[in-house]
């Protein structure tokens, strides 16, 4: 494993213990949005500079994410946000299409599970409690569609 890697797994690990269980009582699917937005946290940190390799790996803990909630839409729109901002990090194409396309692809079922009426859900990052909310979930499908084309 490179030394890069090898950080980002660390950082990972070290961001999950600032992060609490969510203060809105969701039991199980709190704790999956609590550690989706640690990973995403600690993606948008420590992300920058990986390798084609670590930025897979990084996918590979989004994956493990989306498959403890499949059918959450703020768990989903959080392990989008990841990918955008890893296939920002990634220095080959087809990494950052392919990236982008998992994205659009978590957008569109997050959409499909979200309700106008959906009420936000907070998580604790490093001590703060932060709202997730559904609003602009439309916004950034948009613009990881543009950042597709404004590559090819």
């Amino acid at each position: 494993m490179k030394l890069a890697s090898l950080l980002l797994a660390a950082s990972v690990l070290a961001l999950s213990g600032c992060a609490t269980t969510p203060s809105d009582g969701t039991g199980v699917a709190g704790s999956n949005l609590q550690e989706a937005a640690s990973l995403m946290v600690s993606i948008g940190q420590h992300g920058e500079g990986s390798d084609s390799a670590g930025i897979a790996e990084l996918s590979a803990q989004v994956d493990q994410q989306v498959a403890a909630a499949p059918n959450d839409p703020f768990v989903l729109k959080l392990a989008a946000q990841s990918r955008r901002a890893l296939a920002e990090y990634s220095p080959d194409r087809a990494q950052r299409t392919k990236l982008r396309d998992t994205a659009i692809a978590e957008f569109d079922k997050a959409i499909s599970f979200s309700k106008p009426d959906t009420a936000s859900r907070r998580v604790t990052i490093n001590g703060q409690e932060t709202e997730i909310d559904l609003k602009d979930i439309a916004d950034l499908r948009a613009q990881t569609a543009a950042a597709i084309q404004a590559d090819n």
